[in-house]
């Protein structure tokens, strides 16, 4: 999909939750920017501690994100072992990588695997910083509708930290 193709994706792009408040031709000064990539069934978009900069919106297919359960110096690469957080699809108007726009050397949170075919808008971290240099604007929004959404998140991921805490002390109880 080339970037003429993700400019016919304006009405996609209205609907992701990052670009929120923005106007068309802003919308579509972001796209310019982007890159779009494919990823074949089972392929990784992003892998835990990777260090990349760039953030990704899914336009088509399916992804799982997922967490290593054990830190790595309990578990090997061989034995690694991950709990599914979250599969998303374009049905989502989904972005994720976001994190890694706001560090100098970013490592990724979590791993990102393609399910089925997937098809991705791609913005790097660079290219995003360039355009809002030049466009305060735009920037503005876009940091607000990303701290908004990394709110939710982290709200969610407190939530539960709470649960798996009250398990493990019941469960300690329990002996």
């Amino acid at each position: 999909m080339a970037k003429a193709n993700l400019k016919t994706q304006l009405p996609f792009f209205k609907k992701v939750l990052l670009f929120k408040d923005l106007f068309d031709e802003q919308i579509l000064e972001l796209i310019g920017i982007m890159k779009s990539r494919t990823f074949a069934e089972g392929e990784l978009l992003a892998r835990e501690e990777a260090r990349e900069d760039w953030l990704f919106i899914l336009l088509k297919g399916e992804v799982e994100i997922s967490k290593r359960l054990l830190l790595p110096l309990w578990q090997d690469e061989s034995q690694r072992q991950e709990k599914s957080l979250v599969h998303l699809s374009e049905k989502d108007f989904a972005f994720f990588g976001e994190m890694a726009l706001f560090e100098d050397f970013p490592e990724r949170s979590a791993s990102i695997k393609a399910l089925i075919p997937c098809t991705a808008a791609v913005i790097e971290k660079l290219s995003l910083i360039n355009i809002l240099r030049e466009k305060p604007e735009i920037g503005t929004i876009i940091y607000r509708n990303m701290a908004t959404v990394l709110t939710r998140r982290l709200v969610k991921a407190n939530r539960d930290m709470l649960k798996l805490t009250t398990a493990f002390s019941l469960a300690l109880e329990g002996e």
